[in-house]
């Protein structure tokens, strides 16, 4: 027992002295001043901007707070989500018939009048666009129009995809009428498989706009798309959505949204007098999501609109891509776009002397580890002071050989081995005395 407690102790020791709070700042390539706004509370929040976002690792793992005295101050990284609510029904679907016209028609009892804005029909086929009609009856007898005119895709390319979804009024009829027409040159009459409906209920988060400058616009007439490019100025910004602005009156389009980071990128060639030469090619653009955008006007006179596409921020590219499918249509015309972040907040408790300093830019850095992180529980609902950022400097002192470092700072690695070592070899000891004292009592 003696034993154990010794390497624990050993260990302990071993820990303290090697994740020391004051760090060598030489190691990190930015830093920017941390100024704090109004009376400080306990805690205060500070909003990560794009140009943090910029000079960042992706995991955001190089990311240090120090205080006037050189310590580190904990944090903790949080981020605001969107919360959707969504219940989902599975209507009957009766009367399912084909009519004179190759149009395919369902109608959907929900066994009472139920509150829905949302319907997927799944229709067969690989590379379509079908307009659909949607009717309300609470008699199954006289039907009202609710969408007049929307459409489901599916798009066939490297991958599949397909978009079935039909944003509705919020309605509360009993039966739900849906006609589904095949697209002009369609042969095979279209058939509606399957067909779910919800009731979604939206709580989104707040989000931060982001300038997008157009680069480039073009017309493809042989594949009928319209391709715009946008540079989004920074890197790694954790979009959550861009949104698209035209000012067409209804219209329907599949969306495709593409990424890279750089436009050419230098590829070694080989040579037989080994002298290094590169040859300067373009950067394939990765696929981020294909969706739909669309405007229309319900029999009411209501208008309703998708302009706005959720996309993931493990995609965060500098530079976009917005590829329009136009189909037989007249393209339409992008006025202009934007996206949307949802930022990190760094909370951290207020320093002492109300003074701190944040360095970026440390691809060895390893994540940083507080008890902080245990203390807070619910971070996003702790009252806080709004801290800010100064604009971001290179660090003066980045390179250079940090000064008056105590031996344990400078030489850690070297430390570690030893303590190691220490704790191994005092362990074998501790093991050997304790088997010998125990051969010694079985003797007696």
């Amino acid at each position: 027992m003696t034993c154990i407690k010794t390497i624990l102790v050993s260990v302990l020791v071993l820990a303290t002295i090697c994740s020391g709070a004051s760090i060598d700042t030489n190691r990190w390539q930015y830093v920017s001043e941390v100024t704090i706004e109004g009376t400080p509370g306990e805690y205060c929040a500070l909003v990560m901007t794009p140009e943090v976002y910029n000079v960042t690792r992706t995991d955001l793992a190089d990311i240090r707070l120090i205080g006037r005295d050189g310590n580190q101050i904990p944090y903790v990284l949080v981020r605001d989500e969107d919360r959707t609510e969504t219940v989902k029904y599975n209507p009957a679907i009766l009367n399912r018939a084909t009519d004179a016209s190759g149009n395919a028609l369902a109608t959907l009892d929900f066994g009472g009048q139920t509150v829905k804005n949302s319907i997927e029909v799944e229709t067969a086929g690989d590379n379509f666009r079908r307009a659909v009609k949607v009717e309300g009856s609470n008699d199954n007898v006289q039907f009202f129009i609710i969408v007049d005119r929307a459409y489901i895709f599916a798009v066939s390319d490297k991958t599949r995809h397909r978009f079935s979804t039909i944003d509705l009024p919020s309605n509360d009829y009993r039966y739900i009428r849906i006609t589904v027409s095949p697209m002009t040159a369609e042969e095979t009459k279209p058939a509606i498989n399957e067909v779910r409906a919800f009731k979604i209920e939206k709580k989104p988060a707040q989000k931060q706009v982001v300038e997008m400058i157009q680069t480039e616009h073009t017309e493809d007439v042989n594949y009928h798309t319209s391709n715009y490019v946008y540079d989004l100025k920074f890197r790694r910004l954790p979009v959550v959505e861009i949104e698209l602005n035209t000012d067409d009156a209804s219209f329907y389009r599949c969306v495709t949204i593409q990424g890279r980071d750089t436009a050419t990128q230098k590829v070694k060639i080989d040579s037989e007098d080994n002298r290094q030469r590169f040859s300067e090619i373009e950067v394939p653009w990765n696929t981020i999501t294909t969706d739909a955008i669309y405007r229309y006007t319900d029999a009411g006179g209501k208008k309703y609109e998708r302009l706005a596409l959720p996309i993931s921020w493990r995609e965060a590219y500098k530079y976009i891509r917005v590829v329009v499918s136009n189909y037989d249509d007249q393209p339409i015309a992008i006025r202009s776009a934007s996206a949307k972040m949802m930022p990190h907040k760094i909370i951290f408790p207020v320093p002492t002397d109300k003074s701190a300093k944040l360095y970026v830019g440390n691809e060895s850095a390893s994540h940083p580890q507080y008890d902080l992180a245990r203390r807070l529980t619910n971070p996003m609902q702790v009252k806080t002071t709004q801290a800010a950022l100064a604009g971001l400097t290179d660090n003066p002192a980045a390179g250079k050989i940090r000064q008056n470092l105590p031996w344990t700072e400078q030489h850690k690695i070297l430390l570690l081995v030893v303590l190691v070592v220490v704790v191994l070899v005092l362990g074998v000891f501790m093991l050997s005395s304790v088997r010998s004292i125990q051969r010694q009592d079985g003797s007696r």
